[in-house]
């Protein structure tokens, strides 16, 4: 049986060939006339089978929402051009937030209140110390506020640095800041120390550039560092985050602080909304307390992620809408390099 059903399949093709030809159409090529035939033609001809065409495996799913939404800016934001849908919500998402940026420049520099410039300066000399012996004594509200803003850019430096390492890179060219010794090599053009120290004086406004110019690090980011990455002077400070003591110290103060805020009195919260609708400095610094404090959830979410906290289902969302004190409990909880190991 099995060798009439290859007799009737060697013949059918040869048969419909002759056919076509008789029609004045030109033959079926040989892969056309193999496919035709079936398995049991080529196995008539001696030939091997046609293989059977073999599924497309689906995508793998995102990790978690922020690993979806780093996707979307490495698809189109700063480090590079995408495709798709990600690819426009990664330019979205960085032309939202260079947007911001620029809007909040423009408002704070000609739209802010600024009826107060000399009482400002004043303002700042007494608070770093530079007017001690001038009775005068500043809001209490405020002073809280501006001794917290000394807080926020060392938490964002133990969240950038090394979790939110920029995948952005270019080679060694005429242009290129970092050409040197090393140049024609991959250089990273997007650091973050950059903008986590202009942001000791600029706050929000110096790292939301950052943020929006941020793609996604390929590979990512081994999270806690390695124990080599925290040697050597200049990584003193991350050493630091990836002990208890520091964030412990940053959990202290931002308690202290905004203690000393809520318990300040209602004649004291009157004066200093009086003040933001008068001075530029308190009305640029408690937008850049609100924005630190909305845009910290993200990255604490990034980080977390990457360290594979098994609270952050739970814990996270609660530190999240705490603000200042949020993060820096983050900062102690979080799982972190041990330092102790030889």
């Amino acid at each position: 049986m099995q060798r009439l059903q290859g007799k009737v399949a060697g013949r059918t093709a040869p048969t419909a060939a002759r056919r076509l030809a008789a029609v004045g159409l030109p033959r079926p090529a040989p892969c056309q006339r193999l496919r035709r035939a079936g398995p049991a033609g080529a196995a008539a001809r001696g030939l091997p089978a046609p293989a059977a065409p073999q599924p497309r495996r689906p995508a793998p799913p995102a990790r978690g929402p922020v690993a979806g939404a780093a996707a979307a800016v490495k698809q189109g934001g700063g480090g590079g051009g995408g495709g798709g849908e990600e690819g426009g919500n990664g330019l979205l998402i960085s032309g939202a937030l260079l947007a911001l940026w620029a809007g909040l420049m423009g408002y704070v520099f000609f739209l802010a209140p600024n009826q107060t410039p000399t009482i400002d300066a004043f303002i700042v000399q007494k608070l770093v110390g530079l007017k001690q012996e001038d009775p005068y004594q500043v809001n209490t509200v405020f002073a809280a506020l501006f001794n917290a803003m000394g807080i926020y850019p060392l938490i964002y430096a133990a969240l950038l640095i090394p979790a939110a390492r920029s995948n952005n890179k270019a080679r060694g060219g005429p242009l290129n800041p970092f050409r040197g010794p090393g140049a024609g090599r991959a250089a990273p053009l997007l650091p973050a120390w950059p903008f986590v120290t202009a942001s000791v004086f600029l706050g929000a406004y110096a790292l939301i550039p950052y943020m929006a110019l941020w793609s996604p690090k390929e590979p990512p980011q081994q999270l806690p560092p390695p124990k080599e990455e925290l040697e050597g002077w200049n990584r003193l400070y991350m050493r630091g985050a990836e002990t208890a003591v520091l964030p412990g110290l940053l959990a202290a103060g931002a308690a202290f602080y905004l203690f000393q805020a809520a318990t300040a009195g209602g004649q004291a919260w009157y004066d200093y909304m009086r003040l933001f609708d008068q001075s530029r400095l308190v009305h640029a610094t408690s937008i850049d307390f609100a924005l630190c404090t909305l845009l910290a959830p993200f990255w604490m979410a990034n980080d977390a992620e990457g360290r594979n906290w098994e609270q952050r289902g739970t814990l996270l969302p609660v530190l999240s809408v705490l603000p200042l004190l949020g993060p820096s409990l983050y900062l102690l909880l979080r799982p972190k390099t041990d330092t102790s190991a030889p």
